[in-house]
Parts: structure tokens; sequence; C-alpha cells
């Protein structure tokens, strides 16, 4: 075992070391976990917030900006599913035996062990939202990525989802993504284009903002499962 692997089973050990003695615990911070309110709901109040600010003189000079961080974090989240598909598989925490993580109540250790643990895209997608959040007010946005370490992250090593490594490169990965997309994307006409689609077909724009929304809170579950059996049913049809 090397260094950086005896520091990441130290560290996983030590914030999971209370699982599995309290019942009721173990239950809130797998709620916690399912919960889409407290993880994409939360992220997503501020840049609506963003969306509707108005500068004194009645200017929503923010909508681009915000316009620019739906294109990139699209791209993030591209980026880590591709990621997690070509990478060397990783097992999570609780599927490796021989750590000797507590089982905290109501985890399934069969039912975490299908998917890639590295890298995180908890910590890939929420991170990198932080990074526009940052861009606007250091405060919102230092407070948006405490919040996805501690609210988000940390109680994924909890219950043995993932690796402390596993958080700390879908972090990198996320941050570093959004500081270089957002330029790009921002010297294009596609933020012009989204906000001028905005004014001149709100209810449409509105209708499917919401859709967007709701995946990005989701985590673009749903167009992920899609995708998946979309592929396996094209190689049925076309062999």
């Amino acid at each position: 075992m090397t260094p950086f692997e005896q520091i990441d089973h130290a560290l996983a050990l030590y914030v999971n070391q209370s699982a599995g003695q309290s019942r009721a615990f173990d239950r809130f911070v797998f709620n916690v976990v399912d919960s889409r309110l407290f993880s994409g709901g939360v992220f997503l109040v501020p840049y609506w917030w963003l969306w509707f600010k108005a500068d004194g003189s009645g200017a929503y000079v923010q909508r681009r900006n915000i316009a620019v961080a739906a294109l990139a974090v699209g791209v993030v989240a591209g980026t880590v599913l591709l990621l997690k598909g070509l990478l060397p598989f990783r097992r999570n925490p609780m599927s490796t035996p021989s750590l000797g993580l507590h089982l905290p109540f109501g985890v399934d250790p069969a039912w975490v062990n299908y998917t890639n643990s590295f890298p995180s895209g908890h910590a890939a997608l929420f991170f990198a939202l932080s990074v526009p959040l940052w861009m606007y007010s250091r405060r919102l946005g230092a407070t948006a990525a405490a919040w996805a370490l501690a609210v988000i992250c940390l109680p994924l090593v909890y219950l043995g989802y993932h690796w402390p490594s596993d958080i700390a490169a879908g972090a990198v990965v996320g941050i570093v993504l959004m500081l270089l997309l957002c330029r790009p994307i921002g010297a294009t006409g596609l933020p012009d284009r989204l906000v001028h689609f905005s004014e001149t077909h709100a209810p449409t724009f509105y209708a499917l903002g919401w859709l967007v929304a709701f995946e990005t809170a989701v985590m673009f579950d749903d167009v992920k499962a899609f995708s998946v059996h979309a592929v396996r049913l094209a190689r049925v049809l076309l062999p």
C-alpha cells in the first residue's frame, strides 16, 4: 500500500468511525445524502436569486453570467461521466472489506458497488457550481463551497460511498473545468442568445429552464439513465 493509499484509508476510517452506533443519526445522514433538497435544491437558490436580481437601473446584469454558468456546468457533468467510464474501475470504501469500515444503518454495500467511485460526481458538480458564485461574491462562493464539503461530500465518505481522494479529485476537476470553460463560453454568442431568448420567448424559456434546473438538481440522473439504456438498445438493434 502506497503512502497516498494509507492516508486515504485513514481519512475514510476517521470520518466513518461513528457509523453504526446510532440508527437515528445514520438515518439522518442517509436522508441528507438521498435528498435533492440539501444538494441541488439549495445550490440553485442563489442562481435563481441572481437571475431575477436587478441593479439600480433595473437591468438584470447577472443573467449573462448565469447563462455562461449553465452552459459550463453541462460540460462539467458530461466530462465527469466520461471520466467515470474511461478511468479504471475503483470500488468504493464500503465495497472494500479489508478496510474495516463500520456499516451504517440502512446502507447496503451491494447497492453502491456498481458505479466507479472515482472521481466523485457530487464533488465535481457542486464545487463547479460554487465557482460562478465565488466570482460574484467571495462570501457567497465560500459559503457554497463549505456547504458542498460539509453537507454533500463528507456524508458520502461517512456512508462509505466515496474515498476522500474521490472527493478531492472531483472538486479539483469541477473547479478547474469551470475556470477554464467560463471565459471561452463567455466569449461566444451563446449566453447572449439565451438571455435574448428569455426576453422574447419567456413562457418557453422558463418551461425549459425549469426542466434544466430540475435535472441539475438531481445531477442529471435521468439523462444519464436514459443515455445508458439508449446505448444498450442501440447495441441490440444495431449489432
